[in-house]
């Protein structure tokens, strides 16, 4: 993004410089480089301001604004559900698991509510079963030793069972550490933080 910027306020925004001008040639033609041109004209490019992962965060950009001179595109940063929390109406009335029932509605059949409240799941849930996720994949190419094992007695090879056991701790570790973030960044931090092992 561009911004043409004079008296200290923003004029105009475009994604490239010549719908600044509506791709018409302004006055300056024959200016050497586009840097020459873009201060000449001043133009200046609109810079980021804060703007989160979104993998934690809602993300929406907001209005572009001179910072220090220079023109930012703003950007509210909401943090996603932490920890799971029941699912409300609009008017605060929990909600529950629904099936077809076939003699609701007068014989005509309607989905009724059950007795299983509706859960939002937090990002520690959903961090969670992505870091089992994981593990469970490691652990799949070896799982046939461990049912060769059970079934035959036939022994899992050291290096193997030392690989597995470090995924099943890596997998612990992070659980606790998921279920023991304080806030949305906590938990950003642990995922970015994962030290699988290797398998030899």
């Amino acid at each position: 993004m561009f911004a043409i910027v004079e008296d200290g306020a923003i004029v105009r925004t475009a994604s490239t410089v010549q719908k600044l001008f509506n791709y018409s040639v302004p006055d300056g033609a024959g200016i050497a480089t586009m840097s020459d041109f873009m201060t000449q004209k001043n133009v200046k490019d609109v810079v980021n301001g804060e703007r989160k992962n979104e993998e934690y965060y809602f993300v929406t950009a907001g209005d572009i604004t001179l910072v220090d001179g220079v023109p930012t595109q703003a950007y509210t940063n909401t943090a996603k559900l932490l920890a799971d929390e029941d699912a409300k109406d609009a008017d605060g009335n929990q909600l529950y698991v629904q099936v077809y029932d076939a003699s609701a509605n007068d014989g005509k059949g309607a989905m009724v509510d059950t007795s299983e409240k509706m859960v939002n799941k937090g990002l520690k849930t959903s961090m969670t079963e992505q870091v089992k996720n994981v593990a469970n994949s490691l652990l799949a190419n070896t799982d046939w030793m461990v049912i060769r094992k059970a079934e035959r007695d036939v022994a899992i090879p050291s290096a193997t069972a030392t690989y597995r056991a470090a995924v099943l701790t890596e997998c612990t570790r992070l659980e606790t550490a998921i279920t023991n973030a304080a806030d949305v960044d906590a938990v950003a931090a642990v995922m970015n933080a994962q030290n699988w092992p290797r398998e030899s």
